[in-house]
């Protein structure tokens, strides 16, 4: 039952992969359909991480008080609308609009799934079923390309991006058939319908100690806006959430996702069939490594993969700096890149792909989960939006190579951070994160059990 409603969850990751990987290859069409200018074409890719950071900061408000289901129905209905106005406009201005809505979707589901599940997930499967979000986003990606390239001969990019409205209109039935986060009903003093849940979920004896075990920590925690902002207990776990979800960023996995194909062409290493052909294999590999992740994340743990992944993320951008300031050949810089793409996507996968939404998930008060995860995801978006609007003008008037440089920076700050600063939360119930939250300790030590 849980893994069923992990998965209907899930949807709203699908349709985050599926946009941000659809327009990689609808780019090199739409540019056929209207003169775009490279500032116009940044814009257009970076409206949806626009809206969505601009609903991810409202939307864990928003679900804490009209709670996280109908807050998942309005992402799939926001996305319908998004994905409609996009693949029937006839100007620059209007696509422009429809990709802000789709933004604003896409924000909302990526604050929310991850809340959602780990309210309703058992601690010692939290981790994979968590986790199965960001399987999706990575399913969606790889989706997107593979119609980016069946598509590719027809040039249809409208059609590209109205495919998507299918998993919006299956997360919005969904939505009909899934229960209420217990955890948020006993915040609002719901007590018998979480109880419902939670015995329906796992018996009438983990139920009642669920409940006690939920009521207790929320009896005692007083936490608000003010305070998440102001003591420095709260000020911990912020500074965790929005370092996981901002480095996500900035390693540069949407500089693959958003224009893998044009860097591909700028090589001269393909043409753009070729190009969304190759895209496929990265987005495979991203599916798989994600996939793979699942089996580990809850016997090994976030963190240990969190280093490791960096640390060979790390490896593959110095990688791909020094091709392309020192390899002029065309053919094997591009068989460089794309092999590179490749290995950064499986790294990617089994590392701070997961922990990006997992972690900031984990960490967050009962009271304010919702608002805490709203910050947290604001500030991956924010990463987001400045990388996908700057990442043409960078390369046009410096080069791929002080791209990947800057993002080679940006990761080995990262895994210091994720060293010093990111807790352990495997096998550890959310409650007693909460408990360790409330009595101060050390951020590193936040997940140790009791």
């Amino acid at each position: 039952m849980v893994l069923v409603i992990a998965i209907c969850s899930a949807l709203s990751g699908l349709l985050f992969g599926y946009d941000a990987g659809i327009i990689s290859g609808a780019l090199l069409f739409m540019e056929k359909t209207f003169a775009m200018s490279t500032a116009e074409i940044g814009w257009v890719v970076a409206m949806v991480p626009v809206g969505a950071l601009i609903s991810s900061v409202f939307s864990g408000k928003i679900s804490d008080i009209f709670g996280r289901k109908k807050t998942l129905f309005f992402t799939a209905l926001f996305f319908i609308l998004g994905a409609l106005v996009s693949s029937l406009t006839k100007t620059v201005s209007s696509l422009i609009i429809g990709r802000l809505i789709i933004g604003v979707a896409i924000g909302v589901g990526s604050c929310i799934s991850p809340i959602y599940t780990s309210e309703l997930a058992p601690e010692e499967q939290r981790g994979w079923l968590v986790n199965l979000f960001v399987v999706s986003i990575q399913l969606g990606v790889f989706l997107s390309f593979v119609v980016n390239f069946t598509l590719s001969r027809s040039g249809n990019w409208r059609e590209m991006i109205v495919l998507g409205i299918v998993p919006a209109i299956i997360l919005g039935i969904a939505v009909f058939f899934i229960p209420e986060s217990p955890r948020w009903l006993v915040v609002k003093n719901k007590i018998q319908a979480a109880q419902k849940i939670l015995t329906q979920l796992y018996g009438a004896v983990r139920a009642e100690h669920e409940i006690a075990d939920i009521k207790e920590i929320v009896s005692k925690d007083k936490v608000n806006f003010s305070a998440l902002l102001q003591e420095s207990k709260f000020l911990k776990v912020i500074f965790i959430g929005a370092a996981v979800s901002f480095f996500t960023q900035t390693v540069g996995i949407n500089a693959f996702n958003y224009y893998a194909p044009t860097i591909f062409q700028k090589t001269g290493f393909a043409t753009p069939t070729q190009a969304t052909f190759y895209t496929m294999f990265m987005g495979l590999t991203l599916v798989l490594s994600t996939v793979s992740s699942l089996f580990f994340i809850d016997r090994i743990g976030r963190k240990k993969p969190l280093l490791l992944g960096t640390a060979g993320i790390l490896v593959i951008l110095l990688v791909i700096t020094l091709g392309f300031a020192y390899v002029s050949n065309a053919f094997a810089l591009g068989w460089l890149f794309l092999i590179c793409a490749i290995i950064f996507m499986a790294f990617h996968g089994i590392s701070i792909g997961p922990a990006c939404f997992l972690i900031p998930s984990e960490v967050f008060p009962a009271r304010v989960r919702g608002l805490g995860m709203g910050i947290s995801v604001a500030f991956n978006w924010g990463a987001n939006v400045i990388i996908a609007a700057a990442l043409p003008s960078v390369v046009q008037h410096f080069g791929v190579s002080t791209l990947f440089g800057a993002f080679f920076i940006m990761t080995a700050i990262g895994w210091l951070i994720f060293r010093y600063y990111i807790p352990e939360t495997k096998g550890t119930a959310l409650e007693q994160i909460e408990r360790n939250v409330l009595a101060n300790v050390k951020s590193r030590y936040l997940g140790k059990p009791s």
